[in-house]
């Protein structure tokens, strides 16, 4: 298996770095038990196995929710669970291969650039993949059913994953595209529910780090019933209004060079350039409604209701009545409208 060390092998310690690299070789020999007792006393071997694995999505064999460290006089041993045979493992990898390859090809256009590319990836994750409700709530108590939610394969082959098999799969297809990519777990909040053990995405684009969670944003496509952009290419400080994890160990993430609203003209500074926004919406009732505000723009509590509001009364100016279903992301402070 083709194994490589990637984004967040790089912001590993030398140590972490020495334990990486065992691991990685058990996972190129696709073996079910390795030794650990050259991993020292202090370094967390789950944390090294989780970068491992979210440096290197086609790493699919075992069932990663249930690893289990067997500390003896003899040594330290980690096994592997669920593995099915060395045959099984070696076509799961080869129809994984295809698969992936066939949906980059079916993407691919000369001359696309790479955010071109990287919407692309984006829309047809949310285009595809369920959301896999009964594993999160299985796996939260510590009984998962459906392990392969939690990797690419089960992503794109099944089409039905939990946060790490998006970012499994986020991962993977945009490896093949050439960018570098890791995982970062951490916590998050979505919607109404509280905190949640989370993971989502770092892209390295040319020179700079964008977060990408696909996760969250296919949630809001299949609730909405149109493409969500609210978690594309954000910076730190932007995804760090409902996402909190380690930053020592990621890239910074400064630019928004990349983002969907500001690349569409969908970024209001400021009430007036939100009307503007308004009235081409208007003006164009077939097309949902996007726009970004910007945290200088002051809102009422009840921002979404008003927000659609002021939208409906740019529509009632323009000459008829009518209705829209609308969504608002305080968090993130994007706003999606859709005239009935």
């Amino acid at each position: 298996m083709n194994v490589h060390e990637g984004l967040g092998f790089s912001r590993l310690s030398q140590n972490e770095k020495y334990a990486y690299k065992i691991v990685l070789k058990a996972f190129s020999a696709l073996d079910t038990s390795f030794d650990g007792s050259q991993i020292g006393r202090g370094i967390d071997i789950m944390k090294i196995i989780n970068v491992a694995l979210g440096d290197n999505p086609n790493i699919i064999y075992f069932n990663k929710t249930y690893l289990s460290v067997i500390t003896s006089r003899l040594g330290k041993k980690i096994q592997l669970s669920g593995c099915p045979s060395r045959s099984q493992i070696i076509a799961m990898n080869s129809e994984l291969e295809n698969k992936a390859n066939s949906i980059i090809s079916s993407l691919f256009r000369s001359g696309d650039d790479e955010y071109t590319l990287l919407i692309k990836i984006y829309e047809y994750i949310q285009n595809t993949i369920r959301y896999d409700k009964q594993e999160f709530v299985d796996s939260a108590r510590g009984r998962s059913t459906r392990p392969l939610s939690h990797n690419a394969y089960g992503a794109l082959i099944n089409r039905l994953a939990v946060c790490d098999g998006f970012s499994s799969a986020f991962t993977l297809l945009s490896q093949k595209l050439g960018f570098e990519c890791m995982q970062v777990t951490g916590r998050s909040t979505y919607g109404s529910n509280g905190p949640v053990d989370h993971a989502w995405n770092i892209i390295q684009c040319r020179n700079n780090y964008y977060h990408m969670d696909a996760t969250w944003d296919t949630n809001q496509c299949a609730e909405r019933g149109a493409f969500s952009y609210d978690y594309f290419a954000l910076t730190n400080k932007e995804i760090a209004n409902d996402h909190t994890w380690n930053v020592s160990t990621t890239p910074v993430c400064s630019s928004n060079d990349l983002s969907y609203y500001l690349r569409n003209g969908l970024y209001a500074g400021n009430a007036y350039q939100m009307m503007d926004i308004f009235r081409v919406a208007v003006k164009n009732r077939k097309v949902p409604l996007r726009v970004k505000l910007s945290s200088a723009l002051a809102l009422p509590q009840n921002a979404g209701k008003y927000l659609a509001q002021s939208l409906l009364k740019e529509a009632t100016r323009a000459g008829g009545s009518a209705q829209v279903n609308y969504g608002w992301n305080e968090h993130t402070r994007c706003f999606f409208a859709r005239f009935l």
